[in-house]
């Protein structure tokens, strides 16, 4: 009976002794990267409104700036009276001249309503154009940077309502600083947590063989104020092994 109690207790040991059991106290080690990308800031198209006066204050040959994110289609809107023989173009160097003729009879209504008919006849114009009453709507369309119009030598008022900016760029860097969690075999919880060093690297030291599931979170894109968890499975199987578990990219 002895010797059998012997066997069963050495067996028990042998087995014990393979079976993965997760956790600190060994001798391995984890380590990975964590890779940061920092979100774009959102662009804006310019937006501009052009308020039109009546054709008794305006002259033959008064024109209005209006300019666009291509330094080729920069515009200027002349008003021609057709009462007179001179020529109304100031033909400005470097702009596109668009014409509109007017009567000094013409309301506020008027003019705006001619003005929108010639901006919106310009062939592959970079902006949409909109009336509400006397008030000419213009939304460029793109994001980006747009010199602001100009009333010139009118007494329209114009007002910058968006300015356009370019979109920031994403930008890819190691993750310094970055907590990353640990999960020792099936538990729920995260188990242990380390911050990542400056080139974004971190490590778990001192595991027992076993499986563990390691995880950063990051900001969600699509969502504000929301995170994304990215997680990686990984077992160690010897002692006194360095196990990398690769890169963790995430948003800032």
């Amino acid at each position: 009976m002895l010797k059998l109690s012997c066997i069963f207790i050495l067996c028990s040991i042998i087995l014990t002794s393979c079976k993965k059991v997760e956790g600190a106290g060994g001798t391995s080690a984890i380590r990975g990267t964590v890779i940061g990308t920092k979100l774009a800031s959102a662009g804006q198209a310019e937006s501009t409104e052009v308020i039109c006066t009546g054709g008794a204050f305006l002259e033959h040959g008064n024109y209005w700036l209006l300019n666009s994110a291509n330094t080729a289609k920069y515009y200027y809107i002349y008003y021609v009276n057709p009462t007179w023989i001179s020529d109304a173009n100031p033909h400005l160097a470097g702009r596109i001249g668009i014409p509109v003729s007017f009567n000094y009879s013409d309301s506020n209504l008027d003019i705006a309503q001619k003005t929108q008919i010639a901006l919106s006849g310009i062939s592959a114009a970079p902006f949409t154009v909109s009336r509400t009453q006397d008030i000419l709507h213009i939304i460029h369309n793109t994001d980006g940077f747009v010199p602001d119009a100009d009333n010139g030598n009118t007494s329209f008022a114009i007002d910058i309502v968006n300015q356009g900016k370019t979109a920031g760029l994403q930008s890819t860097a190691a993750a310094g600083d970055q907590r990353v969690y640990i999960i020792y075999g099936q538990n729920t919880y995260y188990s242990n947590t380390v911050r990542t060093n400056e080139n974004g690297e971190f490590s778990f030291e001192g595991l027992r063989n076993g499986n563990y599931t390691i995880y950063v979170l990051g900001n969600d894109p699509q969502h504000a104020n929301a995170s994304i968890k990215t997680e990686k499975s990984i077992t160690i199987d010897a002692k006194e092994s360095i196990n990398d578990i690769g890169e963790f990219d995430i948003y800032f």
